[in-house]
Formats: structure tokens, sequence, C-alpha cells
């Protein structure tokens, strides 16, 4: 591939084409391999950023590398002043599907029983994500696999070394780490991130999913990030799973209340997670619908306009008749890799 000049070539290799994202930490490109021809994805940030997270970020890559949902890193280092990452080429984010359609019941089962998977490998590896939210979850350029990107909020739950838990902390944390949206109530409370709160976050991604971007928080408005903060706290911390969970599967409902149960200290059962996702959709008590037994009521006059699930008419356009041996099907699937990687 004949170069022009004026072209700009990360790490001798990669041709930048041209930008697909930004945020408050870097922008994302996409790149060519000069070589060889295909397609990849460059991010970098500025080397004289406060608080650097891509040298972070790549070490958390490595670490987790071979696991399930997580992208190829293919090279780091400098270039005219950034830091720079390459990374495999990706598709749509569920926050972008989520804008485009309403995903059905099957497919959001299947995005979750796909994630389970992967912060089950996180996890096991010693770390915490702590950014879970639909912008940082991408489908590979067919859709049909989901990857994980954006490593840079992540962090250890165990000594490294050791193999240890690191203690729970005494002090309430001051300033909170993820997105408020999706933030598990213990880390709305100010309490040290750990495994539990990963479940719970993603629990709210799939009730996000399943609602249509209509949480019952969704739209508050505060003069502060502490305000906001603190809104959704006393929205989620008003409302049980049963009322979060009003016209869905009963499955959906226990995954929420047996995340918010944890423990600091506790390791998830992933698979018992999988199985209330996969029995949502097959015939048994997972999938019957939850009912509405009263009113819900928002005590904060500020949260009186909130939406509320629609009880009258059953939100899936799909369900899936298949038999039990589907439900094996899925452990295979999303569970195949546990033989593979330690």
């Amino acid at each position: 591939m004949e170069i022009p000049q004026k072209d700009v070539i990360v790490g001798e290799q990669w041709l930048v084409l041209s930008k697909i994202g930004e945020g408050s930490f870097g922008e994302v490109f996409k790149a060519q391999d000069v070589e060889l021809g295909g397609f990849y994805a460059v991010k970098r940030e500025a080397l004289d950023l406060e608080h650097p997270q891509l040298h972070h970020e790549k070490f958390v890559y490595d670490l987790v590398a071979g696991g399930p949902c997580i992208p190829k890193c293919h090279w780091y280092g400098q270039h005219d002043g950034f830091d720079c990452i390459v990374i495999d080429l990706l598709g749509k984010s569920l926050k972008q599907m989520q804008a485009d359609e309403t995903p059905t019941l099957a497919r959001v089962i299947d995005i979750g029983c796909q994630l389970i998977a992967c912060l089950e490998h996180i996890h096991d590896k010693g770390m915490v994500y702590r950014d879970i939210k639909p912008e940082n979850f991408l489908y590979n350029t067919q859709a049909t696999s989901l990857y994980v990107v954006d490593f840079g909020l992540a962090t250890w739950w165990r000594n490294p070394k050791t193999k240890r838990a690191y203690p729970e902390s005494k002090k309430p944390i001051k300033f909170k780490t993820g997105t408020a949206r999706y933030a598990s109530l213990n880390v709305h409370r100010g309490r040290t991130h750990s495994r539990r709160d990963d479940m719970e976050s993603l629990a709210y991604v799939l009730l996000d999913l399943l609602l249509a971007g209509n949480l019952p928080w969704s739209g508050i408005k505060a003069r502060s990030c502490k305000a906001g903060w603190d809104r959704l706290q006393s929205v989620k911390e008003s409302l049980s799973a049963g009322d979060l969970c009003v016209g869905l599967p009963v499955g959906i409902q226990h995954f929420i209340e047996y995340t918010r149960n944890l423990r600091f200290m506790d390791r998830p059962d992933y698979r018992y997670l999988a199985s209330l996702l996969i029995g949502s959709n097959l015939p048994g008590p997972y999938s019957k619908l939850v009912t509405r037994k009263k009113d819900v009521f928002l005590m904060d006059s500020l949260l009186k306009e909130l939406p509320i699930v629609n009880t009258t008419t059953d939100p899936f356009s799909y369900r899936n008749k298949s038999s039990s041996s589907n439900h094996r099907t899925y452990y295979k699937r999303y569970y195949a890799w546990n033989t593979s990687h330690t």
C-alpha cells in the first residue's frame, strides 16, 4: 500500500483513516494495517493528562486476554505526543443498538449470558470492571458476539500477589466511580466496589434494554454531580426488584434481588444468574410475568413525573418455545471457555 507523507501511521503499521469515537479520556480512530489490509481501532490519549488511563488499560487487556468478550490488543506505544493502543475494530455498541431498536427478550437474554461469562472471567483474574454501561459493550462487525472495551476504571478486588481479597473500606467513599444510571445501591452508599456491584449494574443494563430506555430514574436532572447521584439513589432505594420488574419475567426480578443481596466478599453464582435469564424465556416458573400487587408511589416530590412500567400489555413481541434441551445448549455456549481459560 502506497502511503502519502501527510497520512498518520501509528506504530509504523496502522494507517489512521477517520475518527469513530470520543470520550472524556481520549479519542478512537478507525485504522488499516498497511501490510495486511485489515481494519482496527486506535485509541489515544494525551501524554500530559493529569490522570492517564491508557497504560493501565493495556495492562488489563493483557491480564484478561483470551477470555470471552475480550478484544485482542495488538499494539501499545507512543505517537506524536499521545499514548496509543490498537485493538480489534468492533461494530455497534448496545447503546447504539438500543437507539435503533427495542431488543426482544431472547436477545436480551443472549446479551446477559455473554456478559455474565465475561464478568466472571474478569473477576476470576482478580479485577472488577466498575464501568458497566451500554456504551462499553460492542458487537463485532458481524453483530453476533459482544466485546467489552474501556478498562480504564478496572481495579483489583484482591491482592495480585497473595490472591487474598482486599478488605472493605471502613470510611464511605466520597467520589463515586462509574455511571450513576447503572450504579449499584452499595456504590451509591459509598461502599467499596466489589464483584457484587458489577453484577447489580449489569442487571440494570439488562432492565434498561427490556424497558426501552425507560428506567424509573431516567431523566433525573440535578445542579451538581453529587445531587444527581443522591437523587438516583433515592429512587433506586424506594423501588424493590418486584416494583422494577412489573410486566417482566420473574427470572429478571430474581436476578436483581440476588445481586442486591450479595455481601461484599461473596463470589457471585454466575451460572445461577445465567439460569435465571435462560429460564425467563422457557416454560417454567421463571417465565411467569411479575404482576403489580399495589400501586407504586415515589415519595420524593421531584420524581412524580417519572415513567412507570406499563403493566397492561406483554412487552415482548417474541417468545422462544424451545425445549429444556436449549437450556443446556446455552450453558455449553457461554461457559465452554471455562475449560480452556483459567
